[in-house]
């Protein structure tokens, strides 16, 4: 039989890709360790069968990255059973001490050509086994990493910088040098003295800007040909230093200078999207005197280019939620002609963000002054603060606020101004919450709109709405009506922050007839009432949330509409008013997600007979309460939490998200942090623990 197997070179070129470390990552300084990711481990593709071992071993032993004692005592006891791997190693990264296996991987590595320490070890640590091999090679590059603003200073970093002061000198291929100091002191002298002595350095990488001046003093002996600074210059440091580098001609032309990246950009000022990063590369015309379409019948003409400018405009961009910013500026293309302006402004308007109250007042006009617009609006939302429209600035403003009209900000106006404007779009499919983030419910940016402008919106896009965010202020006069709601032929989403009254009688039955999801922030015992009345067919999710007490009428809501929903989400004050009776009035649910402070009472989580519908459980805090160190108190707390919690309750259960959690980088921290603990106790039973970016924890290789 014929052997169809693939020639190793094949599955090398198939594998590289997967297995490759960059040499940007392998060197990467930052504070958080590129490689502190809680995924599969790449040897896992060792596994799969022996012609993938055979070649897959050398390109897994090419860089090695250690990050644990346990990682540093399996890679020595490797090296010492097969003398071979020792000498695939080419790149080593050495995050710790480690102790005296490092010797061994060290001894048993002849051809490391770029070597990466860390002078980020404490005292517990121990270095000598990486002192004592660090003679043993001769590395080209040397990479050394600490944290700027904190330098430990113990025996175990002492010896190791002794050690390396000594074994530079003796280092006769060194000519690359990646320095971590910003500043010279007693501790970078002992590194870089034997550097100076030796004359043989061609690349310096130091971290910023500031450095520069006092490395070309220090280094000028060297024969130098580039000095990198890793780190992008911010603005002040472009004004402070650039100046003064003209006066040293010799070190402006060895200094080169890192380009910030284009999300990192993002972060420091408003992106550009006129820049050529943004436009597509065209190809100049042949003819330069050709007109598009000039042949063409006016309808056609109207129709392509309207369709060329919903593109050019970003429309369909800013329909999947792509923030208004993030795409290019639409203006300057209704200023290129009357035709464009007259062509474009339904897709100008097609998704209206309003950043600041004054522009609410302008959109209003727009709308007065021509209403064909008003059919084409899909979405509109308002995110502003009204404090502080008097004195916010920006030039990035919404496709409102370039138009210059003149506004007024008073709260009166802008009551009536809503009710014009909702009167006036006719086509709506999203109202309301916020521009990067639709189920975001915050109170502070979501504007408050008048019943008479809610119902305005419900006879002009009722049967057009697929997601509207509600915040109303409470009616003075009488109940409301219920009846509105039947309207609604076509909304999957409602938000719902207001107390508004209703009456209870002639609830449309099939109101809301194809709501998916019911978030509510806060409403009266009337409201729920009436949604009890709804038959909700359609309803799955249901949110609770809000700082004020217990959402009345809650259980009368979850009577009528529990056995529907799958996903659930309350706040701790729901929670503690129902307790286990959830389980009972929701017996489909899949998700079980809760808003706290703290960890919930386990109690709560005692179903009276096995609940095996539910697979997830999130437990959800205030985005100011991530990513924060526990109190003792806490602790204590969570760990009720976690050791009182049965599986055996909800066996399909397979993740517990807990958003408190942020998992540890670092070995030290790994070692103390309880999340670690009570995530490694919950895998025991089969269950994952989540951190609040979503990842779950995989056990470290441990030292027996």
């Amino acid at each position: 039989m014929s052997d169809h197997s693939l020639p190793d070179e094949i599955i090398s070129e198939i594998l590289s890709p997967a297995l490759k470390v960059s040499d940007e990552i392998f060197s990467d300084t930052s504070e958080v360790s590129p490689f502190a990711k809680y995924s599969e481990s790449t040897s896992a593709y060792l596994l799969v069968c022996k012609s993938w071992l055979r070649v897959s071993t050398p390109l897994l032993y090419n860089v090695i990255i250690l990050r644990s004692k346990a990682q540093a005592k399996a890679l020595s006891l490797a090296l010492a059973g097969n003398k071979a791997l020792g000498t695939f190693i080419k790149k080593l990264r050495v995050e710790g001490g480690y102790g005296a296996p490092m010797l061994t991987i060290l001894r048993s590595s002849p051809n490391i050509s770029d070597l990466f320490v860390s002078l980020e070890i404490y005292s517990s640590d121990n270095s000598s086994g990486l002192c004592k091999g660090l003679p043993l090679l001769n590395p080209t590059r040397l990479i050394l990493w600490e944290l700027s603003y904190r330098s430990l200073e113990n025996k175990m970093v002492s010896q190791l910088l002794d050690a390396l002061a000594k074994s530079i000198s003796r280092w006769d291929r060194l000519t690359v040098f990646d320095c971590p100091f910003v500043r010279t002191t007693d501790r970078a002298q002992k590194v870089i003295s034997p550097l100076i002595k030796s004359k043989r350095l061609h690349a310096l990488a130091i971290p910023r800007v500031s450095a520069s001046l006092w490395v070309y003093d220090t280094f000028k002996e060297c024969p130098l040909k580039v000095i990198h600074i890793k780190e992008p210059l911010e603005p002040y440091e472009r004004t402070h230093y650039l100046p003064r580098f003209k006066s040293e001609p010799k070190l402006m032309a060895l200094l080169k200078f890192t380009e910030r990246t284009t999300r990192a950009l993002d972060e420091l000022e408003p992106r550009q999207p006129e820049s050529a990063l943004e436009l597509p590369l065209i190809a100049p015309s042949l003819n330069p005197s050709f007109t598009p379409l000039a042949g063409a019948p006016e309808d056609v003409h109207n129709k392509v280019w309207a369709r060329v400018l919903h593109f050019a405009m970003s429309v369909p961009e800013l329909a999947n939620g792509v923030k208004s910013k993030d795409v290019p500026r639409r203006l300057p293309l209704l200023l290129v002609s009357k035709t464009f302006h007259r062509l474009g402004l339904s897709s100008y308007y097609a998704h209206v963000v309003l950043r600041r109250s004054a522009a609410l007042t302008k959109f209003a006009a727009v709308l007065s002054s021509d209403p064909s617009i008003g059919p084409h609006v899909r979405s509109l939302v308002a995110e502003y603060w009204d404090y502080i429209d008097q004195s916010w600035d920006s030039e990035d403003e919404s496709s409102i606020d370039e138009l210059g009209f003149d506004f007024t900000t008073d709260a009166d106006l802008r009551s009536d101004t809503m009710l014009a404007v909702l009167s006036r779009t006719t086509g709506l499919v999203r109202f309301g919450g916020r521009e990067n983030n639709p189920a975001d419910m915050s109170s502070e940016t979501e504007k408050s709109i008048s019943w008479d402008a809610f119902e305005a919106m419900v006879q002009r896009s009722g049967s057009t709405l697929r997601e509207c965010h509600v915040r109303m202020a409470n009616r003075q006069s009488a109940s409301s009506s219920a009846t509105v709601f039947d309207s609604f032929t076509a909304l999957r989403t409602l938000a719902w922050d207001s107390r508004t009254a209703f009456r209870v009688a002639n609830v449309p039955a099939n109101g809301l007839r194809n709501l998916e999801e019911l978030r509510i922030t806060s409403t009266s015992s009337t409201f729920m009432v009436v949604l009890s009345g709804m038959k909700l067919q359609s309803l799955r999710c249901l949110v609770l949330s809000g700082d004020d007490s217990t959402n009345p009428g809650l259980e009368t809501l979850l009577k009528a509409h529990g056995p529907k929903l799958t996903d659930l989400n309350l706040s701790e004050d729901n929670l503690d008013a129902l307790g286990a009776k959830i389980f009972e009035l929701c017996p489909n649910l899949r998700s079980l997600s809760i808003l706290g402070h703290d960890a919930p009472d386990v109690n709560y989580f005692d179903p009276p007979s096995t609940f095996s519908s539910l697979v997830k459980i999130i437990l959800d805090v205030p985005d100011y309460w991530r990513s924060r160190n526990l109190s003792k108190d806490e602790v204590v707390k969570w760990g009720r939490f976690f050791d009182g919690f049965e599986p055996e309750n909800f066996p399909e259960v397979r993740e517990i998200t807990a958003h408190s959690c942020t998992w540890p980088t670092r070995e030290r921290d790994i070692a103390k942090s309880p999340w670690v603990r009570w995530a490694e106790m919950l895998l025991e039973r089969n269950i994952n623990l989540l951190d609040t970016a979503g990842t779950k924890w995989r056990p470290r290789l441990k030292v027996k």
